[in-house]
């Protein structure tokens, strides 16, 4: 019995240490890149920019909710190399599934955010946030400030019911399907009407979606 109990503390205690949050966010020209961040050794020394700070902000918030493992697309894939990149796109999906969380930053959403600012924000029209809305299993939405969007301090904002009958009505998907998602929950047709509604700005991006 004691050693069983131990086990499973011990299983708590790796996974909490290891638990990364990945972070999904509507691209908007020269974000930091792998090679800017190598070159200054860490996020906080790169220069300060708009895009500098929103990653940190990221980094910041990752680091306040208690977890040691941050991840960006902008800076954590090195896209000179071709062999990461693909690679990096093909496990995109199963990053965010396994993530212990999602940080969502809904650039242009105003503080404080009211009803709708989510359905008409600019993340909901691109392709690849798409998919990092449906595969985590926790996931948080922040506004233009890092405020909780709605003011909502639900643990996971999966379990919200406000802003998750705002995201089924807006995408047309059954509220427990964006919830507990699986990527054989949709058909083909569907899959090719959500892909429909959502902008790709470079090739890569539309072999992410």
């Amino acid at each position: 019995m004691t050693k069983q109990v131990d086990n499973e503390r011990i299983l708590r205690l790796v996974t909490r240490f290891f638990g990364y949050v990945m972070f999904s966010h509507v691209w908007q020209g020269n974000e930091p890149l792998f090679q800017d961040v190598n070159v200054e050794k860490s996020v906080w020394n790169l220069p300060y920019t708009f895009l500098n700070e929103k990653l940190r902000n990221f980094c910041k918030e990752t680091r306040r909710l208690g977890y040691k493992w941050a991840w960006s697309d902008t800076c954590c894939i090195d896209k000179s190399t071709n062999s990461i990149l693909n690679q990096s796109l093909t496990s995109m999906y199963t990053w965010y599934a396994n993530s212990a969380a999602t940080l969502v930053f809904l650039t242009g959403v105003a503080h404080p955010s009211k009803p709708g600012d989510l359905r008409r924000s600019l993340w909901m029209t691109r392709a690849w946030t798409l998919q990092e809305l449906l595969a985590p299993k926790l996931v948080l939405f922040y506004d233009s400030e890092w405020k909780p969007y709605l003011g909502d301090a639900t643990a996971n904002r999966k379990e919200s019911s406000e802003i998750m009958r705002e995201l089924a009505d807006a995408i047309r998907v059954p509220r427990g399907t964006i919830v507990t998602f699986s990527p054989d929950d949709l058909g083909v047709r569907e899959k090719l009407r959500l892909a429909s509604t959502r902008n790709a700005m470079i090739e890569e991006d539309v072999a992410y979606s």
